[in-house]
């Protein structure tokens, strides 16, 4: 199994920024932050949120690519 380098807020973020402008998809500012799981599995992960961006039938394809990168870089994206 290949071990993932953690990856940091900033590095979320600006992921995310890039996944949205590369496919003209607007939004008024991104958010990210840690939610620590110790209760339940010993971890954190980094959730970013995307503010201001409004949900079309013709972008459900396009949040499904960025939501599948997000965890191919270890962190969750939401609309928020």
């Amino acid at each position: 199994m290949e071990t993932v380098e953690p990856i940091t807020l900033h590095e979320a973020k600006r992921l995310v920024k890039q996944a949205l402008s590369d496919r003209r998809l607007s939004f008024t500012r991104l958010t990210a932050r840690t939610i620590d799981f110790t209760d339940l599995a010993r971890c954190q992960r980094i959730f970013v949120t995307v503010h201001g961006w409004q949900w079309t039938p013709q972008s459900k394809p396009q949040w499904a690519e960025i939501k599948l990168m997000a965890g191919e870089h270890g962190f969750n994206v939401e609309a928020g």
